[in-house]
């Protein structure tokens, strides 16, 4: 409170030339727009205006004839703090706050949003895709530079950790990304600079992730910033948000699929086009006696940031008929229109159409296709 009294104090002595008008005035080192009126060679402030970008509310009641000032905003109005007004840390932040922290090279942080997703994420060369009883934290911030001199801003700037619901510590994967471009964040901050950024948590498939800290690199570098998430995450979607969740912070292990829509699995994207029946032989190799092939036609994106091999261990599918049983995969992939063996490195978003195989009677008819990636979670598709 009081290095607010001491700004309005300071504010309140700036000359004006108008009467009453929005006048230009420097906050911080910081060009703001705030109302004053003249009087007497005297500039009068708006109290009200000027708390609002401190990061705080004043109201007035004629009536009583009283002033309240708050020095917190409301957390309900979500509201950005204007930059050049930076907060020291409380026992709780708020998201769009702007905050100061490291005593040592200071920093102004502002947490932007956060989500919860199970596609893969880029930052940079990495690609980082959850196991199936993993998601993934992703926090959007921006970081201005306070001082008068260049900083460089990277992932070791400051520290992320969260705190499951079985109160467990997950650290963040210690890579930022640039949000314009993707690539790592490594960058010279000029005076006043700002930079959008995101980084990665990856965290529990169950649950709310009730609370984020953001430290400096140091535990002596000073305080450190408390957010409780709950209910402050965008949510995952259906079909991998666990229906029995109503948070949406759960995300299913074997996930409910259609025909035609990709599926996120570990360094590809698949959908399954479409399924059927064949006699006729596949990489050479004919169906035996009284029985034929159901195959699987996909098409698989590479997702990742580097190349990655497209062959016949890539995917796992297990089909299943009405009586639940099952039949083994071919261990063979062979190309979309071809019936040659298919096996070769994908480039980072190119795509690549295969199939998959299953030897069964020719009196069998499948119900069931599950597929998965490596650890990635399982896609079940109905099928005929």
């Amino acid at each position: 409170m009081f290095r607010y009294l001491v700004l309005i104090l300071m504010l309140l002595t700036i000359a004006s030339a108008v009467l009453a008008a929005n006048v230009t005035v420097t906050l911080n080192g910081q060009p703001v727009t705030v109302p004053v009126i003249d009087s007497n060679g005297k500039a009068f402030v708006d109290v009200a205006a000027l708390m609002q970008l401190l990061g705080g509310k004043a109201t007035y009641d004629a009536g009583t004839a009283k002033l309240t000032i708050a020095t917190t905003a409301p957390a309900s109005t979500g509201s950005p703090v204007a930059w050049g007004t930076a907060q020291l840390p409380g026992d709780e932040g708020k998201i769009g706050q702007v905050y100061a922290l490291r005593k040592g090279d200071p920093l102004d942080f502002r947490l932007n949003s956060a989500e919860f997703t199970v596609s893969q994420v880029r930052i940079g060369e990495n690609t980082y895709t959850p196991k199936a009883n993993e998601k993934l934290l992703v926090l959007h911030y921006s970081i201005q530079n306070p001082r008068k001199e260049e900083r460089i801003v990277r992932f070791d700037s400051l520290r992320f950790t969260v705190v499951d619901a079985m109160n467990v510590n997950h650290e963040g994967v210690g890579n930022w990304g640039d949000a314009q471009s993707a690539n790592d964040l490594n960058l010279s901050l000029k005076p006043a600079q700002r930079v959008e950024a995101y980084t990665i948590v990856v965290v529990p498939a169950k649950g709310p992730i009730p609370k984020l800290m953001v430290m400096p690199p140091t535990d002596d570098d000073g305080p450190v910033v408390r957010y409780d998430l709950r209910g402050k995450v965008t949510p995952l979607q259906p079909p991998v948000a666990d229906p029995t969740d109503p948070t949406g912070a759960t995300a299913l292990q074997t996930v409910p699929a259609q025909l035609s829509t990709p599926c996120s699995c570990s360094n590809f994207d698949v959908t399954v086009e479409k399924t059927e029946y064949v006699t006729t032989a596949l990489d050479g190799d004919p169906p035996g006696e009284g029985e034929r092939y159901f195959v699987v036609t996909l098409l698989a994106k590479n997702k990742a940031a580097a190349d990655s091999i497209l062959r016949f261990d890539t995917f796992t599918g297990t089909l299943a008929d009405a009586d639940g049983q099952e039949f083994r995969q071919c261990d063979t992939l062979v190309g979309g229109t071809s019936n040659r063996a298919f096996d070769q490195g994908i480039k980072p978003n190119a795509e690549a159409r295969v199939r998959i195989y299953f030897t069964v009677p020719k009196d069998v008819n499948a119900k069931t296709l599950s597929l998965r990636e490596g650890e990635s979670r399982t896609y079940e598709f109905g099928v005929q």
